[in-house]
């Protein structure tokens, strides 16, 4: 992977003056680099040092990615740093520079950006679908071609903050992934969620005395599967509503007995609390 990062690198810096509008001199900051490389070095220390710990103080980069990141930070300032020598009496030409070497470099430190855990460069569910590679079981082709498209979002974000890119991850994991890996997929990321509304559910049947009877292991079981679905409806339709609410519709008729008798409760609660403000009476409890 990291001699793919470096084979980008190269090929943006050989192939980036190809424009018209660049004013970037490859050739020469080479040059620099060969003569000036321990000033320039001394130079970026401190910067390189405070950028990587910025960046990992806002995401939770693995140990194994801070070496490589720190290279692609040192070599991008580096090359920044040449332009403070090249253009010395332009401003403009100099920023300029370091901007399209921003650009040039953006790509291979989002490529170690966007796996992490609760990255926010890409989509937020794309990049949670390549921080589950492993349990995922993604293959190198999966992995790369979802990182390819993940990269092309993070740069159309990049341009425009407000982007919202949910309906195209959604899309991309459906076609992308297999129906298993896709299952996958969301139960690893509304496992918390799903368990605490499951555990939710017993508890309050527990406190009503209406668990008497009913084979937890299997009810319980039904209830998460039943979770599990109505928040993969959620986010698969989350921007489609007719859609959402048709299969939203159709789940609802194979709803676990455990949680027909919660809703129950919360319906009873509701009548209840309408027949205090209005001063009626009930005509008992509604299952």
């Amino acid at each position: 992977m990291k001699r793919k990062f470096l084979l980008s690198i190269a090929l943006a810096l050989i192939y980036s003056t190809a424009g018209a509008q660049s004013l970037r001199k490859p050739d020469v900051e080479e040059e620099l680099l060969r003569k000036e490389r321990t000033s320039i070095m001394a130079a970026i220390k401190q910067n390189v040092m405070e950028e990587s710990m910025a960046i990992r103080l806002t995401n939770r980069v693995p140990w194994s990615k801070v070496a490589p990141l720190t290279f692609f930070l040192r070599d991008r300032d580096m090359r920044k740093c040449c332009y403070n020598y090249i253009y010395a009496d332009s401003l403009v030409k100099r920023v300029r520079c370091k901007l399209e070497i921003d650009s040039i470099y953006r790509d291979s430190i989002n490529t170690i950006l966007i796996p992490i855990r609760g990255s926010k460069v890409s989509g937020e569910n794309i990049s949670y679908a390549l921080f589950c590679r492993k349990s995922l079981k993604l293959d190198s082709v999966q992995y790369d071609y979802i990182m390819d498209k993940a990269l092309d979002m993070a740069r159309r974000i990049y341009k425009n903050r407000t982007l919202n890119v949910w309906n195209e991850e959604m899309d991309l994991l459906r076609k992308t992934l297999s129906k298993k890996q896709l299952d996958a997929f969301f139960i690893n990321k509304h496992s918390p969620a799903v368990t605490m509304e499951a555990d939710n559910v017993w508890k309050r049947l527990m406190e009503a005395g209406l668990t008497e009877g009913i084979d937890s292991v299997k009810e319980m079981n039904l209830a998460v599967n039943y979770y599990f679905e109505r928040r993969k409806i959620k986010d698969l339709y989350r921007y489609y509503g007719t859609s959402q609410k048709k299969y939203l519709a159709e789940l609802s008729r194979q709803m676990p007995v455990i949680v027909k008798m919660v809703d129950a409760l919360d319906k009873n609660a509701r009548i209840s609390e309408s027949e205090r403000r209005n001063g009626t009476i009930g005509k008992g409890f509604v299952w």
